[in-house]
C-alpha cells in the first residue's frame, strides 16, 4: 500500500473559533467534518486509508449538489495513534467553525479521551474502527461506532478456536493498548468459558522488533494456537519470529491485523493463520471506486470509513441544520442506512445493532474468507 507523509495535525485552511456547546456553526460556507486517525507513523496504512474513504464519501455526495445545499470539506485530524496527540486534535476540531462531527479516531486508546472533548461541544463522533467496549459505556449521547466491539470479536475468535480448530491449550497475547488488550482479555474469557486452557497471558511493548524471549517461554508450554491482540506491525513480527523457533500450531489475530501489510510481512508463513475481520456484503463498487482514485486497494476500515462519512452527512441533512445537537439527536434517528457490510442500525448505547465479523485465511497473498 502507499504510504504519504502528514503533519501531525492538517486542518486546512478554514478559519478557527470557539464554538459554543450547541455548535455556532451557521454562518459557515460550507460544512466540514473532521477526520481523525493515524495519517502518520507505524499505523499510516489504517490512518491513509480511512481518511481517503472520507474523501471518497465526501466527493460522491458534493457531485450530487452537497448537503443542505453547501459543500463538503473534510478537516484531516493525525493522532499518530498517541492518545495525547488526539486529545490535541480533539480540541482543534471543535474549535473549527462549520464543523459538525468527526469520523474517528481510529485506535480505541485515542478515540476514548477524545470523546471526551468531543462530548463537551456537543460534537458528534463516530468511529470507523474503535473496538473497546468502554468508549460507548461512558453514557455520551454524541458517539457512535460502525465496528463490532471487543466482547463481539473475542467470543467469535474463542469460539472458532475451540470448535474448528479443536484448540485445547492456548496462549494469549496483546500489545497493551485499549484495543489490544480489550481483545484479548474478551478472548481469553470467552476461551476459558468455552473449556480451553489459557496457558499464558503476556503483554509485549508497541514498536518492540525482538519477542523471542516471550516466544521461547510461550513455545516451551506447548499451546496448540496463539492468539493475539493488536495491530499487524507485532502480529507479523510475533507469528515469523515464533516459526523461527519452532512454533507449529495455529495464530489467530482480530481486524487490526487484517491488512495487505502483514500478508506481505509474514511472506511465505502464512500457514496456520486465522485473522477475524469485517463482513462485507455490498462493497464491490466501493473497492473499484476507491481503486481507480487512489490506484490501490483499501483495507477493511475503509468500508467502515465510508459508511461513517455518509452516515454522518445523512444525519445532516435529516437535522436540516450545522446545529451539533441538532446533528446528535438526528443520528440517534438513523434507521436502516443501507450500509457496505448490510443494513446500519444504532443501540440506545451507540453501537451497532448489527455488527457481523467473519474469520479469514491467506491464500495467494489475498485473505479470503475461510469456510
Amino acid at each position: 500500500m502507499k504510504r504519504r507523509a502528514a503533519g501531525s495535525l492538517v486542518l486546512g485552511s478554514v478559519m478557527l473559533s470557539v464554538t459554543g456547546c450547541s455548535g455556532g456553526t451557521t454562518g459557515a460556507s460550507k460544512i466540514y467534518i473532521g477526520v481523525a486517525g493515524p495519517i502518520s507513523g507505524p499505523q499510516t496504512v489504517f490512518g491513509e486509508v480511512v481518511l481517503n474513504a472520507a474523501q471518497l464519501a465526501v466527493a460522491e455526495i458534493n457531485a450530487k449538489g452537497g448537503v443542505l445545499g453547501k459543500q463538503v470539506e473534510v478537516i484531516p485530524g493525525d493522532d499518530q495513534g498517541d492518545p495525547r496527540q488526539a486529545a490535541t486534535v480533539a480540541q482543534k476540531m471543535i474549535s473549527t467553525d462549520g464543523l459538525v462531527g468527526v469520523v474517528g479516531h481510529f485506535n480505541s486508546g485515542c478515540s476514548i479521551p477524545a470523546s471526551k472533548i468531543y462530548n463537551l461541544s456537543n460534537v458528534t463522533m463516530i468511529s470507523p474502527g474503535s473496538t473497546n467496549p468502554k468508549l460507548t459505556e461512558q453514557g455520551f449521547t454524541n458517539v457512535f461506532r460502525l465496528v463490532g466491539t471487543d466482547n463481539q470479536q473475542g467470543s467469535l475468535d474463542a469460539q472458532f478456536a475451540i470448535k474448528e480448530l479443536k484448540a485445547k491449550t492456548i496462549a494469549v497475547m496483546h500489545d497493551k493498548t485499549a484495543y489490544g488488550q480489550g481483545l484479548a482479555e474478551s478472548f481469553q474469557k470467552s476461551a476459558l468459558a468455552g473449556g480451553a486452557k489459557v496457558a499464558s497471558f503476556d503483554g509485549i511493548a508497541q514498536g518492540d522488533k525482538d519477542f523471542r524471549s516471550v516466544l521461547t517461554k510461550i513455545n516451551g508450554l506447548k499451546p496448540d494456537t496463539i492468539f493475539f491482540g493488536g495491530v499487524f506491525t507485532e502480529a507479523a513480527l510475533i507469528i515469523s519470529q515464533a516459526r523461527e523457533i519452532g512454533f507449529t500450531g495455529s495464530f489467530m489475530s482480530g481486524d487490526g491485523t487484517q491488512d495487505q501489510s502483514f500478508i506481505e510481512a509474514v511472506g511465505t508463513k502464512s500457514d496456520k493463520i486465522y485473522l477475524s475481520g469485517v463482513k462485507t456484503i455490498n462493497s464491490a463498487k466501493f473497492i473499484s471506486d476507491y481503486q481507480a482514485k487512489y490506484k490501490t486497494t483499501p483495507n477493511a476500515f475503509g468500508t467502515y470509513s465510508y459508511d461513517a462519512t455518509r452516515v454522518l452527512l445523512a444525519a445532516v441533512a435529516k437535522a436540516g441544520s450545522t446545529d451539533r445537537v441538532a446533528v446528535t439527536k438526528a443520528m440517534r434517528e438513523i434507521k436502516d442506512f443501507p450500509g457496505l457490510g448490510g443494513t446500519i442500525n444504532f443501540n440506545p448505547q451507540g453501537d451497532p445493532v448489527t455488527a457481523p465479523f467473519d474469520i479469514y485465511i491467506i491464500r495467494d497473498k489475498k485473505f479470503i474468507l475461510y469456510t
